[in-house]
């Protein structure tokens, strides 16, 4: 199965994609991985051209000096093209796996950022940290020091408001899952109002590597695509089911499998169908002005021919009728509207500034 994953990233080398991502879970069968960081360092010297980002660490089980240290390792081994998306997790066999307490993630995330950004600014005198879950004394200087200036670039995740409009004050690019647009609307809103205090040169940065998540199944012409991908979808959905919320995704019983799965299929997560429709799913994306869309297209422990042969239709019939589709900016005010959201001039925000 690994190899067939490498197989795969060789193939969106080859076909053009820009960049792979690469996600973390722990113990629950949802990827054939667990340790993003490695593989992230394997695939820098096996694909040099793409860009290697992570959607996302669960840094609540990490500790932050060591994640410095490898994150600066990967953007010398990849010569800049790193971007570190960082998010608080939420699966609690995850954080049982290593003893940490998931209430306490959102606050165990604010304290591995602070000791992160300090590990990134300091000198060869090195610094100490003492807070309520991380403690030591770096005596000297971190190797290597990473190629981006200050420190590699930081994408985020998350649907709460006020972390969100913090991490567009800091100029983090923002990762949206694979949720509706009426949903993402607000996050999107409540983002840009942070970003909309950044410098120029910032904001230009964070918008160019913002990105949505979805997963993706191409159809050849006249497929039921329902009946081609059945079993991965419901791989997928026990597997989430464990993943996200705990829950014993063997043992689901027909209702709450059932639930689950209606969900998943009206949730967004999943774009499928024939190229025309596909592009039709997306377009409202492109609308929303998001730079950036992940192709999930390996989910469910799809067959690796199913894999390619989506990967394949997707670049040859779907990037030519998305490719030059442009932001909307009346898209975000009118889902807000319809959210009963404020007036905030968010045409303005996307010019970069009144």
């Amino acid at each position: 199965m690994l190899a067939e994953v490498l197989g795969q990233v060789d193939l969106a080398e080859r076909s053009g994609f820009s960049d792979v991502w690469i996600t973390e879970h722990h113990f629950t069968g949802y990827n054939v991985y667990s340790d993003p960081i490695t593989l992230a360092a394997a695939l820098s010297q096996r694909n040099p051209s793409l860009r290697i980002g992570f959607a996302v660490n669960v840094v609540p089980l990490l500790n932050p000096v060591r994640f410095v240290t490898r994150c600066n390792l990967l953007d010398q081994l990849t010569s800049g093209k790193l971007v570190v998306g960082i998010g608080p997790g939420n699966a609690p066999d995850e954080f049982a796996g290593f003893g940490v307490d998931i209430d306490l993630r959102h606050e165990r995330m604010a304290e591995f950022i602070s000791v992160c950004e300090r590990a990134w600014s300091a000198g060869p005198a090195g610094f100490a940290y003492d807070g309520p879950h991380y403690r030591g004394e770096v005596r000297g200087r971190i190797i290597p020091a990473p190629v981006q200036t200050p420190q590699p670039h930081i994408a985020f995740a998350s649907s709460d408001p006020g972390r969100l409009e913090a991490a567009g004050r800091r100029g983090w690019s923002l990762l949206l899952g694979p949720v509706a647009p009426k949903v993402i609307a607000p996050r999107l809103a409540d983002y840009l109002r942070g970003l909309d205090a950044a410098p120029e040169s910032v904001r230009e940065r964070a918008l160019g590597d913002m990105s949505v998540l979805r997963q993706i199944y191409v159809a050849e012409e006249g497929e039921d695509w329902r009946r081609t991908i059945a079993d991965p979808i419901d791989v997928y959905v026990r597997k989430s089911a464990v993943a996200n919320a705990g829950e014993a995704g063997e043992g689901l019983s027909p209702s709450r499998f059932s639930d689950w799965r209606d969900r998943y299929l009206s949730g967004g997560w999943l774009v499928a169908g024939s190229a025309r429709e596909v592009a039709e799913r997306l377009a409202p994306l492109a609308g929303l002005g998001i730079a950036n869309l992940l192709c999930w297209m390996n989910f469910g422990h799809m067959e690796d021919e199913l894999i390619r042969a989506s990967l394949g239709r997707f670049v040859e019939r779907v990037l030519p009728l998305i490719r030059e589709l442009e932001p909307d900016p009346e898209l975000l005010p009118s889902l807000l509207e319809d959210a009963g959201a404020g007036d905030t001039d968010f045409a303005r925000m996307w010019r970069g500034g009144a």
